[in-house]
């Protein structure tokens, strides 16, 4: 065995590769457009799901690591730390519910915008789907504007006459300087 073969051996092995190259690039458009588009969407909305679920994770690990290390406040931490478990449950509640999520949130807030506010307290979910779509639908519907009807029926605010902090209908309490109200 020489060298002439062994050239012509590694000279078989790039024609191959270099076939296969072309192949893999000529393949897509030979196909019917309906199957090359519609196979890596449906696959490709549920892998960017999860990726995204894996890094928001990630994510809060990293911020309890900073906490735990005093590089950020208390203050910070919760907050960054609640944001970020709602956007991972919102996540979850997508995958498990699949290409019925939409339809299932648009449903929900549909209901939810007919229904009066006593009544939109009531449970709705029954599997996993609608319980997702309705803590979608609910953390959607606090970020809508709020109705005449619903700021009037909000609880009115007492303000502390010590402090002027603005205190809960209900608080006995001040909830700044702890004076009675």
């Amino acid at each position: 065995m020489g060298p002439p073969l062994v050239m012509v051996a590694l000279g078989g092995m790039t024609l191959a590769l270099a076939a296969a190259a072309l192949w893999r690039v000529i393949d897509p458009l030979t196909r019917p457009e309906g199957a090359a588009a519609a196979a890596p969407t449906e696959s490709g909305r549920a892998r960017e799901l999860d990726r995204e679920k894996r890094l928001v994770l990630k994510a809060i690990k990293e911020i309890e690591l900073d906490y735990q290390m005093r590089k950020i406040a208390e203050k910070d931490y919760r907050e960054m730390v609640e944001r970020y478990r709602a956007r991972a449950l919102r996540l979850i509640g997508e995958i498990e519910a699949g290409d019925e999520y939409r339809s299932l949130i648009e449903r929900e807030l549909a209901i939810r915008l007919k229904l009066p506010l006593a009544e939109v307290a009531k449970p709705v979910a029954t599997t996993a789907a609608t319980a997702a779509a309705t803590a979608l639908a609910t953390t959607a519907a606090m970020t809508v504007a709020p109705t005449a009807a619903a700021v009037a029926e909000a609880p009115k605010a007492k303000p502390c006459a010590g402090c002027q902090t603005v205190n809960d209908e209900d608080a006995q309490f001040c909830k700044k300087c702890g004076a009675k109200l």
